[in-house]
């Protein structure tokens, strides 16, 4: 048996980019693409809330999400569900809060960052779960889980749940361009394998390099700037092609100043990187009134986005 404090908490979930998605082979055992990347959270993120559940909460009976606008299967409530038979939490039904900021199916891992938040807080409530148990079932629920169940700057290889974790943030700050169309994750991967076997998959050994090249640049003195080896999308051509007005935003966002500008993770969401906060809303300023769905998000990490604070219930 487990306490239940009827504690309501809440955290924040952050969104994510990959600054670099070098995309390699298939993997046999999952059929999960082995990949290097270079996650980093933003100081966009939605918020989530884990609380004792009330009459009126509506669902089935048993644990229940509430995240008005996003329907279907939810990632978080999986999370929970899967706390709940790893740990033996026992806690009578709880409701899972979400106040979504984070766009949907846009490739910036809201639905994983929602599920890390709750593990986090069910750990906190319950007291149960150590740090290796909540990495392992972040792993179980998606890859790009585990990087969200501690926010920061990390490097991602594997399958992107093997995780060097790095100091720091990456410098400047992010102009977040929205489509306003959803793109598949799989149909993009789908047309990378396409388009790949006309012109070579990188190899495990290029994979290799790429993890070796990037932890010397992550892992030594903070980049005054964002490194040009960094903005790599392997995924880029396959969203374009899928999604030409992809394409258009990469070009909208060098338009308006961007210093490095690419398609976050499988799109349709393009980022583009400025010196400063400052330069990234003049950018936003000019892409709004080109009728644009644009906002500028900062690299965040650390305490900044792992407190949890206790709220009314």
């Amino acid at each position: 048996m487990s306490a239940d404090h009827g504690t309501a908490v809440s955290t924040v979930a952050p969104a994510k980019v990959n600054a670099t998605l070098v995309v390699g082979p298939v993997r046999e055992r999952d059929g999960r693409h082995e990949l290097v990347t270079v996650m980093q959270s933003l100081t966009l993120g939605d918020q989530v809330v884990l609380r004792p559940r009330r009459d009126g909460d509506g669902g089935e009976d048993g644990d229940v999400v509430r995240c008005p606008g996003v329907g279907g299967d939810n990632l978080a409530l999986r999370a929970l569900t899967a706390f709940r038979q790893a740990t033996g939490w026992d806690a009578p039904p709880r409701t899972i809060d979400i106040v979504k900021r984070i766009p949907v199916a846009a490739g910036m891992a809201g639905g994983s960052a929602d599920a890390g938040a709750v593990l986090r807080l069910a750990a906190h409530v319950s007291g149960l779960g150590d740090a290796a148990l909540l990495q392992e079932l972040a792993a179980a629920l998606g890859s790009d889980v585990p990087h969200q169940l501690r926010p920061g700057l990390a490097i991602g290889h594997g399958a992107g749940e093997q995780l060097i974790r790095c100091s720091g943030v990456l410098p400047g700050a992010v102009v977040v361009l929205r489509a306003g169309v959803e793109l598949s994750t799989a149909a993009v991967y789908r047309r990378h394998d396409e388009l790949d076997a006309a012109t070579g998959t990188r190899t495990r050994a290029a994979l290799d390099g790429w993890r070796e090249r990037i932890a010397q640049t992550l892992t030594g003195p903070a980049p005054p700037s964002l490194p040009d080896a960094l903005c790599v999308n392997d995924l880029e051509p396959a969203a374009v092609d899928l999604c030409p007005l992809v394409g258009s935003n990469v070009e909208r966002l060098r338009g308006v100043g961007a210093q490095r500008a690419m398609v976050c993770g499988s799109g349709p969401t393009t980022i583009g990187w400025f010196v400063d906060a400052e330069r990234a809303q003049a950018a936003v300023a000019r892409l709004h009134e080109d009728g644009a769905d644009a906002l500028v998000a900062v690299p965040t990490g650390g305490a900044a986005v792992s407190t949890i604070i206790e709220v009314p219930a």
